[in-house]
């Protein structure tokens, strides 16, 4: 004999039991002539739990009924269910039903790791010096959120609140950046969610575009850094030596696997890495002979009683990731970032973060590299953005055009030379030479 079903307590809910007991709220109605529901309520059922716990049968058969009596109640009322009205909820549901879509993969995002993490700080799930979140924000009722609640000179905006990295004040793109994820979550809510509400953050106003972060690290800051990594596994150094000479970015660097290098060519290829035009994109990046030298001596066997050439390495089958801890293990982006703060906080060098260096090495490379040839190997696709990360100084690039334009006249002039040596017929030329080496001898004599 099958178990009988409990009774449909209201309309919309019922009893599921197919190895997954629960209790399943379904709203569907007509709004001007067109059908509408919301999606599916499940209220879990756990056999074993005791009588008033969450889950046990008459818990969620209450809980479920509720939820359907108070969506009744609000369609009759207001025309809408109270799940698609904006005072039904609040900015921390928000953002929750949100982060449940992200991590689902419901939402396509080509910046999703930054969208996840924007949503999981403000929730206060997030590290660093914004790790409490921030509650007077994300607890207020959507209906009651204004533009001022982010963006202004209050005491309890999150623009006066926000953090950096170093504790400070975030600057106005950190914030532009925040900004435009919760409008997402705004928009999504409107018009995938169909809940009817008003964005705070539809036109964001007020805040500076050009704050783009400049520092660089200079030779002397670098060795201190680099003899205070000394104490940190060699895994963690050579990612961060790798950094400053390739400019990759430090999450781009720890996926690398041995299948990314190519020996022949001396070439890496950084997989999905970040770009404004795409959603996932590869680029090859040439390694430079102090970044090379960490990848060969890496590649070298454990066990091998002599050092294995390049050539040998291009045909061995090596792979598994090339940035590993003492326990072979895939070193992740946190530990790379602990031991650069630690090494720069006992080396007394301040304000510097690991993304500095690919600033560095970007302005190295341009001091001989085209912009094109530098962009090409930094990623970027903007050149506007590209010359954000070189920062050369101006004394220096005084010099080089001191030297260019002295060089170019002494190119000019030995040119001149050249073309009359040209014009002269066989009979002349040899003279015309003998004579020179003469003139030179005599004043070198004389000096």
């Amino acid at each position: 004999m099958s178990k009988p079903k409990p009774n449909k307590p209201v309309p919309g809910v019922y009893y599921r039991d197919d190895g997954r007991p629960r209790w399943e709220v379904k709203i569907r109605w007509v709004s001007k002539g067109q059908k509408d529901w919301l999606p599916t309520k499940v209220f879990p059922v756990d056999l074993k739990a005791a009588k008033g716990e969450a889950g046990h049968p008459e818990r969620a058969r209450k809980d479920a009924v509720a939820y359907a009596t108070n969506e009744w109640q609000s369609l009759e009322t207001f025309g809408r269910p109270s799940a698609l009205r904006s005072d039904a909820w609040t900015f921390r549901a928000l953002l929750e039903r949100y982060l449940e879509d992200l991590d689902e993969g419901l939402i396509p995002h080509k910046s999703i790791k930054t969208a996840r993490a924007g949503v999981r700080m403000m929730l206060g799930k997030g590290k660093g010096h914004n790790e409490a979140g921030f509650p007077g924000i994300v607890d207020k009722w959507v209906k009651e959120l204004r533009y001022e609640n982010f963006v202004g000179e209050d005491e309890n905006s999150l623009q006066m609140n926000l953090k950096d990295r170093d504790g400070n004040r975030a600057g106005d793109s950190a914030l532009k950046r925040l900004l435009t994820v919760l409008s997402g979550v705004f928009k999504r809510a409107h018009k995938t969610w169909k809940i009817q509400l008003n964005n705070p953050l539809e036109k964001i106003t007020g805040l500076s575009a050009n704050d783009a972060r400049e520092r660089t690290i200079d030779r002397d800051e670098w060795q201190k850094i680099a003899k205070e990594l000394e104490k940190h596994a060699q895994g963690t150094q050579d990612v961060i030596f790798f950094a400053r000479y390739t400019a990759a970015r430090r999450s781009e660097i720890i996926k690398l696997d041995w299948g990314d290098i190519n020996f022949k060519k001396k070439t890496a290829k950084l997989r999905d890495t970040k770009s404004k035009a795409d959603k996932n994109v590869d680029r090859i990046i040439p390694v430079p002979a102090a970044a090379w030298s960490i990848i060969l001596r890496r590649a070298q066997p454990a066990n091998a009683s002599k050092e294995v050439s390049v050539e040998e390495l291009a045909g061995m089958r090596l792979g598994g990731p090339i940035f590993t801890n003492n326990k072979g293990q895939r070193l992740r982006p946190d530990t790379i970032t602990q031991a650069w703060s630690r090494s720069c906080a006992r080396a007394g060098v301040v304000g510097a973060r690991v993304h500095d260096l690919r600033h560095t090495r970007i302005t190295e490379l341009g001091r001989f590299l085209t912009a094109a040839e530098a962009a090409r190997v930094s990623g970027h696709t903007n050149l506007a953005t590209f010359f954000r990360y070189f920062n050369p100084d101006p004394e220096e690039t005084g010099r080089k055009i001191d030297a260019k334009e002295n060089g170019q006249k002494n190119e000019a002039g030995i040119e001149d030379v050249a073309r009359a040596l040209a014009a002269l017929n066989e009979s002349e030329f040899m003279p015309a030479i003998t004579m020179a080496i003469e003139i030179r001898t005599s004043n070198a004599a004389g000096r």
